[in-house]
């Protein structure tokens, strides 16, 4: 073969391979088979629109039967709702959008005083309403919803129908408990009208359910499982830093008890001179024991700085750590008897005229008046202290009059009757917290003591205050839990009451 036919037979080569390739290449490019093709979907037949809102339903169904109206009842056995009220609840309670079980809505008020609002809604439907009761008498009448509320034993209650519990979802658990709760504020601000209807509403809500409680963190579940891994150590761990702590903190007060402890006992004799020497009406005698309680403690400390003596700033955590509570006692007595000390110097620049001391005594005690004079609901108490206001104001005008201090005490003693007689009028609607412990006016060592506290029993009225709100929430706190019993064993109707 010549030299010149060579590129001929590659070209023609070239083509070849390029025509198979493009045969083989074919049905690739152009997509699988149309027998490898899904099935197209099968047509669904469509289904007839729904007829619009307020047309008439197709030729053959019947049009549902239009609900009937709620009847709504109102028992006011204590005398409280109004002619508008029960104009409001008449008007209003037709308007919620009740399911169709509701056929009868009860608006129910007592005022008995009763324990258990429970059994007073069932005492009084078996003596006097049969109709709010099931033929058999053991639940309540179907189609039924009561709200009531007893202004007396401030409980607020909500029963079913077993029906209207099913439908509503009231039998008990937390639609029941919301409930409850949506009325407990109207009720004590004493709208019982504006109570019964919320009740009703929230009822008929189901998104209404009670606060839950903050619960655990999404992590607990994870650490717990973990225990058997880690927990030795991380008890460990707590437990060492514990003991780090309570030695960090004993050292702290230690270092601060060796640097007062001696200064104060160096100038004790004087400090007591100064204490004995106050001649002013309000270092009567209580005053006077309240020295001599803080200063004898003080005294006792000597035994205690003798056990606790050794220890130095290089001691042992456990060293610290066995002398805690004498460092503990020390440093009480010390705390007080540096604020007695404060105290003592004021009360004794107040007598000697002062008039800075004199005055800021006077502003605080004024402060406590307006506090008062605006806190209270009795117009004849709030002008009481305002006329007190004006007395202060007049007292700080004059702070060099010879009679100062006698003109002070007698204006502590006339603000004190006018404490004690908000306290009586209006906080004296809920008992004692559970831990409320010792109450008292504070004491000459307390950081909270001002010129008069505890004079013949004085008590701030921001302080009375703040207790009653305590014992408030305390006792909204025992009461909020839902009641579902009854005395009566053989009745199981659905339902619950709580209080506020």
């Amino acid at each position: 073969m010549t030299r010149a036919t060579q590129p001929v037979l590659r070209l023609l080569v070239a083509l070849a391979v390029a025509a198979l390739f493009l045969l083989t290449a074919g049905p690739l490019v152009a997509g699988p088979a149309r027998a490898q093709e899904p099935a197209p979907a099968p047509a669904v037949e469509a289904s007839p629109a729904p007829a619009p809102a307020g047309e008439p339903a197709p030729a053959g169904e019947p049009a549902p039967a239009p609900a009937a109206p709620v009847s709504v009842g109102i028992a006011d056995r204590a005398g409280v709702l109004s002619d508008g009220d029960d104009e409001l609840l008449r008007t209003e309670t037709p308007r919620i959008d009740f399911p169709p079980q509701v056929r009868n809505v009860a608006y129910l008020v007592f005022d008995d005083g009763g324990g258990n609002l429970n059994d007073t809604v069932l005492e009084y439907a078996e003596a006097l309403r049969p109709d709010l009761l099931a033929e058999d008498r053991t639940t309540w009448a179907p189609g039924m919803l009561i709200v009531a509320n007893d202004t007396e034993a401030r409980e607020v209650g909500i029963y079913c129908g077993d029906d209207v519990c099913v439908a509503l979802d009231l039998f008990e658990g937390s639609h029941l408990d919301g409930s409850l709760e949506a009325m407990k504020d109207p009720m004590r601000r004493d709208n019982t009208a504006v109570g019964l209807l919320a009740g009703a509403r929230a009822a008929a809500d189901p998104t209404v359910a009670a606060p839950e409680s903050e619960g655990a963190p999404s992590w607990l579940p994870w650490a717990l499982g973990g225990a058997g891994v880690v927990g030795a150590g991380a008890v460990g761990a707590a437990v060492a830093g514990s003991r780090k702590k309570k030695a960090a903190t004993a050292r702290e007060r230690y270092d601060r008890i060796s640097r007062e402890y001696g200064r104060i006992a160096g100038e004790l004799d004087g400090l007591n001179v100064r204490a004995n020497s106050l001649r002013s009406p309000l270092a009567d005698d209580e005053l006077r024991a309240q020295w001599a309680d803080v200063r004898d403690r003080f005294l006792e400390l000597d035994t205690v700085m003798g056990r606790i003596g050794d220890l130095r700033p290089e001691s042992t955590d456990a060293e610290f750590r066995a002398a805690a509570a004498d460092i503990e006692t020390a440093h009480t007595a010390v705390d007080q008897m540096e604020t007695a000390e404060r105290n003592i110097d004021q009360l004794f620049r107040m007598e000697q005229g002062d008039a800075d001391v004199r005055r800021r005594q006077l502003g605080e005690l004024r402060e406590d008046m307006v506090a008062a004079a605006l806190g209270t609901k009795d117009e004849r108490l709030s002008a009481e202290a305002r006329t007190l206001e004006s007395r202060a104001d007049e007292l700080a005008r004059d702070t060099g009059a010879a009679d100062f201090m006698d003109r002070y005490a007698r204006l502590v003693v006339d603000y004190r009757l006018v404490v004690e007689a908000i306290r009586q009028r209006e906080m004296s609607d809920v008992e004692a917290a559970a831990d409320a412990g010792d109450r008292r006016a504070p004491r000459l060592y307390d950081a909270d003591w001002r010129a008069g506290f505890g004079y013949h029993g004085f008590v701030p009225f921001y302080l009375a205050s703040s207790w009653h709100s305590h014992d408030v929430q305390a006792a909204q706190a025992a009461s909020s839990s839902t009641n579902t019993s009854y005395s009566n064993a053989s009745f199981s109707g659905g339902g619950g009451s709580s209080g506020y």
